[in-house]
């Protein structure tokens, strides 16, 4: 695929900007620089793109800054997005659902609250959609095995430094190099608690299951449209995702930091 004339145009401002973290806000933030004629370079720690992880959602907010920001990134969205297979929940976010007996006073799967929005729940896996932005970048944007290590701010820019031992200097450097972002330590210090993520006192596990055995367990309304199953310090949601080929879970649950 061809990238779009918007992103391979001539750069048309006398500066340039270095991105360091090549996931999906990095390669998101590099074609809006793009576009508006800055030269920018995009730094990544592997040896070529890839995302962790399993499903995510957008909501109209985010979409529609996606489209703002170019009808090409809106067009990779839609390509790998999914929604709620009912026609009757097209509009829905969560259906929200009792997610234990409460002491025997209801029953897991009653109905609470059906939240709405604009588009519903549109969801897709971060690799799919990362694949998909990752054609629309010009050739030689992206640098590869370039793993931070420390910049320097001077009166002429910023100069990065790598692992490899190479350098490259640029007017300015934004970090989307992630929650173990070493730009964040390098701005902020070593000790700054700020630095480094903390554990927050929640854990989550997520999990992929092929739609058909999903079907089996739960049934068609509950395994295609999303859901939110509430209980005591944590809840279960899962939604659609690869068109509704399968169905992605998440059981997210509050601890304590001695657990």
């Amino acid at each position: 695929m061809t990238p779009p004339p918007e992103f391979t145009r001539a750069p048309t401002k006398p500066f340039t900007i270095g991105v360091v973290g090549g996931g999906i806000a990095g390669v998101t933030l590099t074609l809006a620089l793009l576009k508006q004629g800055i030269p920018t370079t995009l730094y990544e720690a592997a040896a070529r793109f890839g995302e962790i992880g399993a499903g995510v959602s957008f909501g109209p907010n985010a979409q529609r800054v996606m489209a703002l920001i170019s009808p090409h990134v809106a067009a990779a969205f839609d390509t790998v997005a999914t929604y709620n297979a009912w026609p009757a929940k097209r509009e829905t976010w969560f259906d929200f659902r009792f997610g234990e007996a409460c002491g025997g006073r209801r029953t897991p799967g009653d109905h609470i609250y059906e939240l709405r929005c604009v588009g519903g729940n549109t969801s897709t896996h971060r690799a799919h959609f990362l694949d998909e932005m990752v054609k629309l970048l010009p050739e030689g944007v992206a640098r590869f095995d370039k793993r931070l290590v420390d910049f320097v701010q001077d009166e002429e820019g910023v100069v990065l430094r790598f692992q490899d031992g190479t350098e490259s200097r640029h007017d300015a450097v934004i970090g989307t190099d992630g929650i173990k972002s070493r730009c964040r330590a390098v701005l902020l210090g070593e000790e700054n608690k700020a630095s480094k993520a903390v554990f927050s006192g929640k854990i989550a596990y997520r999990g992929l299951i092929p739609m058909d055995d999903a079907v089996k367990l739960l049934g068609e309304e509950y395994a295609k449209n999303a859901q939110m199953y509430l209980g005591l310090h944590g809840h279960v949601l899962t939604f659609c995702i690869q068109k509704g080929k399968t169905m992605n879970g998440k059981f997210a649950s509050s601890v304590s930091r001695e657990s």
